[in-house]
């Protein structure tokens, strides 16, 4: 309100000025509305109300002035954050970095366009509360929302110094997902949006940078993927340009890992503790000697993560039961089209 009075002010001044000093007044007021106006064409508003933002918000560990890099793990569709926190909190116990994550809406199946809202609160919210930058570790839709986190909103870039994604949807999956929707063709928005060829993933991948900013960028990914394809040929799904882009299969040859799987995998949570451990991304060459002597990350015990990933299925197919459906892909908004 400030500057409207002092505008008002100045307006009556050069009201008993002459005219060469009006016009230069108006000139200069002129230039002060494009100055205020400009932040409209930054980063978007966050539409999602802001108790559900806050209430979606977890930490575990020292987060406030943190001494070590915060983590904040964004997980999949069909999950809840607490559901991914809560299997690798053994691995933390052995990695011990402050934690947090968010529970995207409808276990992350809704509009990619209102979860990303939650990430981007989350992700300033931990920056400021650590008092530093965090690291992001994601998998499947989970690596793909801290991309359209730094794509469009680009302050977020010097608070986050890797993101490590594991499995990810950036280019969508030509599987199909007819189990997931209903017989007369419903399914949950995320799902419509991961297709490949989606109108969301098409205005996603025409933007200039795939890696955005100076974070760095780690991609993981397996070649036994069931979900997330094609992991092949000269577009992988979960590869991205300008990142480091590691094949389980590469480092540990003749290994199986499912889609699920490849977030607990040892070489996954070695390329984390890498990535966050150097300055730039995961480095294949730079993981430890023994990270294919033991399937998942270090501190996970082997029969309890077996016996998770062996129930996922089924509680995931439960899932997608109860979340909301649409009969075609969300409507892709103006800020996603843009350039930021």
């Amino acid at each position: 309100f400030w500057i409207r009075g002092a505008i008002a002010t100045a307006a009556a001044v050069g009201a008993r000025m002459t005219g060469v000093v009006r016009f230069r007044l108006a000139v200069i007021g002129g230039l002060l509305c494009l100055t205020f106006a400009a932040p409209a064409a930054g980063a978007p508003p966050l539409k999602v109300h802001n108790s559900k933002l806050k209430a979606a918000f977890h930490c575990n560990g020292e987060v406030a002035n943190a001494s070590k890099t915060p983590i904040m793990l964004s997980t999949g569709t069909l999950s809840a954050g607490g559901d991914l926190h809560g299997s690798l909190q053994d691995a933390f116990d052995a990695y011990p970095h402050p934690v947090c994550y968010v529970d995207y809406p409808d276990f992350t199946t809704a509009d990619i366009q209102d979860s990303v809202q939650y990430l981007v609160f989350g992700l300033r919210k931990m920056a400021r509360m650590a008092g530093r930058p965090v690291a992001v570790y994601g998998i499947s839709q989970g690596a793909l929302l801290p991309r359209v986190a730094l794509t469009y909103w680009p302050g977020l870039r010097r608070k986050v110094t890797d993101v490590i994604g594991v499995a990810g949807t950036h280019r969508g999956s030509t599987v199909d997902v007819g189990l997931v929707c209903t017989s007369d063709g419903l399914c949950p928005p995320a799902f419509l949006q991961q297709a490949a060829g989606s109108n969301f993933l098409q205005a996603l991948n025409r933007q200039p940078d795939e890696s955005p900013g100076r974070t760095s960028w780690t991609t993981v990914r397996t070649l036994d993927d069931e979900l997330a394809q094609p992991q092949t040929g000269a577009h992988p799904t979960s590869e991205l340009k300008g990142a480091a882009n590691l094949v389980i299969q590469e480092v540990c040859p003749g290994r199986h890992t499912s889609h699920v799987g490849a977030v607990f995998d040892s070489v996954s949570f070695a390329a984390l503790v890498d990535a966050v451990a150097h300055k730039g991304p995961a480095r294949a060459s730079r993981l430890p000697g023994d990270v294919c002597s033991h399937k998942y990350a270090s501190g996970l015990d082997e029969g309890r993560t077996d016996a998770v990933l062996a129930a996922s299925l089924g509680v995931f197919l439960g899932r997608a039961f109860l979340v909301p459906k649409v009969a075609q892909e969300p409507r892709v908004r103006g800020w996603v089209k843009r350039r930021p």
